[in-house]
């Protein structure tokens, strides 16, 4: 179910040569059925692969004429042009559009270049993946999905909590929709440099500070990206936690804490608070860092994130990470391990990190 940034990017340049189809979450194929299906579908591909060039023409009257049907999803695509014309956004991939077997619609992944990702300087390039939506060979709903790591979107918070200037201004927003796009991408370029300069910063300090984390450091309290997010773990999400680490004992006991004292039977709702309690404690006071992984929309919790001190010698913290039975066997293990391994390195103030586990096996963790 789930595929890695790494298998993303592998199967999309295998669409270069023809050999398959990109998609964020499922299969794709341009396999053709029968008659009149295979007409239409040909049409519709013709008019994705139109409108993905209009796109990317930066000419928002040759866009708008694609999406006359497109709905409530029209007025965001305009928006969103303008703001790629302001990030200067080049295009470096990009696959034939392609039917996506579970759902239906058509995807179009492309991979650009752009100035707010280049402002933080990790060396990489984003894939944009546009889903149509057609009825009938009308163009009626055009969704966006991107694999941004996880310093673009803490780098969009820290300038929303730190620039109010950008959203209060060229950012501001009507009806849902920004005012002006392309100078807020630009206004964004900037405040990406300059979270950049401050994540420097904040790694140079901690080169000098005993500390855990240094003083000026604000640990993320909503992050993601891929399908979930991150909250710190605390009372407010004590249901979902308890029902994810329940639903999954001996799973849990065999591959994260590697006894039978958690999870258990018999944990009850008081003692689900107090461990709640606990870690929101140790959030606040600095001293280590839990968060819990939910789906994007927070209904459910698929499995939690620590990040420690080292109880080892020569790491300066130590992270570990448990899914659920059922979200280990979908394949999220991996695609969570990816994108923390990523965030903790592009984010957080530490040169050297210990991954007991997963990195490192568990029996050399011990000896150490």
């Amino acid at each position: 179910m789930y595929r890695s940034l790494k298998k993303r990017a592998a199967v999309s340049t295998l669409c270069l040569f023809g050999l398959a189809a990109y998609s964020n979450a499922a299969e794709v194929t341009t396999e053709m059925a029968t008659e009149p299906e295979n007409t239409e579908l040909a049409a519709n591909l013709e008019k994705a692969e139109g409108m993905i060039d209009a796109f990317y023409s930066f000419d928002a009257s040759r866009l708008e004429s694609f999406l006359t049907e497109a709905g409530d999803s029209k007025a965001g695509l305009l928006g969103y042009q303008a703001s790629a014309e302001g990030g200067n956004y080049k295009v470096l991939v990009r696959p034939p559009c392609a039917l996506e077997e579970e759902g239906g619609t058509i995807v179009c992944p492309v991979t650009v270049q752009d100035d707010r990702v280049q402002a933080l300087k990790t060396g990489f390039d984003v894939t944009d993946t546009f889903h149509l939506t057609f009825e009938d060979g009308v163009l009626v709903n055009v969704d966006t999905s991107s694999n941004d790591q996880p310093i673009y979107r803490d780098a969009s918070v820290w300038v929303r909590e730190n620039m109010p200037e950008v959203n209060e201004g060229p950012c501001k927003r009507t009806d849902g929709v920004r005012d002006t796009p392309q100078d807020c991408s630009r206004a964004m370029t900037e405040g990406y440099r300059q979270y950049k300069l401050y994540l420097d910063d904040i790694k140079a300090q901690a080169a000098l500070d005993d500390a855990f984390v240094p003083e000026v450091f604000e640990p993320s309290v909503l992050v993601g990206g891929w399908g979930f997010k991150l909250v710190p773990l605390g009372p407010e999400i004590v249901d979902l936690d308890y029902a994810a680490y329940m639903s999954s004992i001996d799973h849990l006991q065999k591959t994260f804490s590697r006894s039978g004292n958690w999870p258990r039977e018999g944990i009850t709702d008081e003692d689900a608070m107090q461990d709640m309690l606990n870690e929101q404690g140790r959030f606040e006071r600095r001293e280590s860092f839990a968060y819990g992984v939910l789906t994007q929309d927070g209904e459910r919790e698929m499995g939690s994130v620590y990040v420690r001190p080292s109880s080892k010698p020569g790491y300066d913290a130590q992270v570990t990470m448990w899914v659920t039975h059922a979200d280990f066997d979908a394949g999220f293990d991996e695609l969570l391990f990816e994108w923390t391994e990523m965030w903790i390195e592009q984010s957080w103030p530490f040169s050297n990190v210990a991954y007991p586990g997963r990195t490192i096996d568990w029996a050399t963790w011990d000896e150490l």
